[in-house]
């Protein structure tokens, strides 16, 4: 599953004509976004942008087995990044600059005629996720109904902590099925650099990982109470996960990564 770079089958690789013709047909836009932040000693800082692209690929093409066009947008990456700022390899990016930029990709995307763009964020953290949130509701009161939110993990609960239910005119909506959860799990609690990520990046970007590394990490200790300090970041978070993963970072089913082909096939059903 090896890809000749990042950037393969976005519209970087298009030229100008082609994507104005594409939008003319009436194609719909995945934007991929993530963050530059550690992901523990095993898996690359670029993880979650990685997996954003990865599910959007995925869409794409499920989407097109069932007559839609869909084409994705280069990976917006400049996410906000709070937990892991000031581990090694993070970058950090101001909730300004992020949704500043943010905008300007959508604004982009409106501009060269696309009339539905969709969301795809694999990233966690609640300010990045509030920024895309203000964002889309900023264009739906601009009178831009088709810019929506297609996908945050629905296992981290990320509806009810922006105090939304997924009902909401800047989501298009979807529904998981009983597949999503037909895997076997470690049963460690985790949220970063576990072993969801580990398989999907196993699967789509497998030279990026540090196997020597991987293969002697255990699992954290940690359970949901240890959340709030974490996510405070700084010394809470070095304390709590001192190699920057939060979970088992070592997956029990090898299959674990049809969670993730799962979500796309139903996603680009709610699309199509």
């Amino acid at each position: 599953m090896k890809q000749e770079h990042t950037m393969a089958g976005t519209m970087a690789e298009m030229t100008g004509t082609a994507i104005r013709d594409a939008a003319g047909r009436g194609a719909k836009v995945i934007l991929p976004i993530g963050v530059m932040e550690c992901h523990g000693p095993h898996l690359p800082i670029g993880t979650d942008a990685f997996i954003a692209l990865a599910l959007s690929r995925a869409t794409a093409d499920y989407a097109a087995g069932r007559g839609q066009e869909v084409l994705i947008a280069p990976t917006y990456y400049w996410g906000i990044n709070m937990a892991l700022a000031e581990f090694p390899g993070s970058f950090r990016i101001r909730p300004e600059t992020s949704a500043m930029l943010l905008e300007d990709v959508i604004d982009s995307l409106i501009a060269n005629g696309f009339s539905d763009v969709l969301l795809i964020s694999h990233h966690g953290e609640l300010s990045h996720n509030e920024m895309i949130r203000d964002v889309l509701l900023k264009f739906h009161g601009k009178g831009q109904p088709r810019v929506r939110w297609l996908y945050t993990p629905i296992r981290w609960r990320m509806f009810a902590r922006l105090g939304m239910d997924g009902t909401e005119p800047i989501w298009l909506p979807w529904e998981p099925t009983p597949a999503l959860e037909d895997f076997r799990v470690t049963g460690v609690f985790g949220v970063h650099a576990d072993e969801y990520e580990t398989a999907a990046i196993v699967r789509y970007f497998p030279e990026t990982v540090d196997y020597e590394r991987l293969r002697g990490l255990p699992p954290t200790a940690l359970t949901a109470a240890d959340l709030p300090r974490w996510r405070k970041g700084g010394d809470d978070a070095r304390a709590l996960t001192p190699d920057g993963y939060f979970g088992d970072p070592n997956p029990i089913d090898p299959d674990l990564w049809r969670h993730f082909d799962e979500t796309a096939r139903i996603m680009a059903a709610a699309i199509s």
